[in-house]
């Protein structure tokens, strides 16, 4: 007895296979904010001043939201911050930034993914701050620009973030 195959079998195998093989299209706004889990060093300067700084990047709520947590290396200097990121659209970005200074200095950000960039803005009553980051090789370089009211701006920090080991730093989340 010889098996019957039914008409047009062979063509949707073949379909099937193909579809299963092609690459899921990616989403470009969480693959950005995904190069940014794990932990980071991060020296940089912020208003002028040398700083050592610690970054761990994870996802929280099912993949939903990157909690970015920022630690002060320099125990006479103590700084710590959360910012949480989340995409909505493939490139558009809500955050909000919080950190050892109070609710009264943390703010909401708006942002979007520009050609691998991820730029978001934290308005503030005096200011808007400008954050990009941009890859570099394995790491990031984070920018952050103060825009005042009356359109004058300068660079307010900057950080080079290199993959490190997490040890035993101590992230205030």
């Amino acid at each position: 007895m010889v098996p019957v195959i039914a008409p047009g079998y062979r063509a949707r195998m073949f379909l099937a296979t193909m579809l299963a093989i092609l690459p899921v299209p990616v989403d470009p706004a969480h693959a950005a904010l995904d190069r940014l889990t794990g932990c980071w060093d991060a020296p940089g300067e912020v208003m002028g001043k040398q700083v050592r700084t610690r970054v761990r990047g994870a996802w929280r709520l099912d993949g939903r939201y990157l909690l970015i947590e920022m630690h002060g290396l320099d125990p006479a200097d103590p700084y710590d911050a959360a910012i949480v990121i989340g995409d909505h659209d493939q490139t558009r970005l809500s955050g909000w930034w919080m950190d050892s200074f109070g609710a009264g200095y943390s703010a909401a950000g708006q942002g979007e993914i520009k050609q691998g960039t991820i730029a978001i803005d934290y308005t503030y009553p005096e200011s808007v701050y400008a954050n990009r980051m941009a890859a570099d090789g394995k790491g990031w370089r984070w920018t952050i620009i103060e825009r005042k009211r009356d359109g004058t701006e300068k660079p307010f920090a900057s950080y080079r973030l290199t993959p490190v080991a997490c040890g035993d730093t101590k992230f205030a989340f």
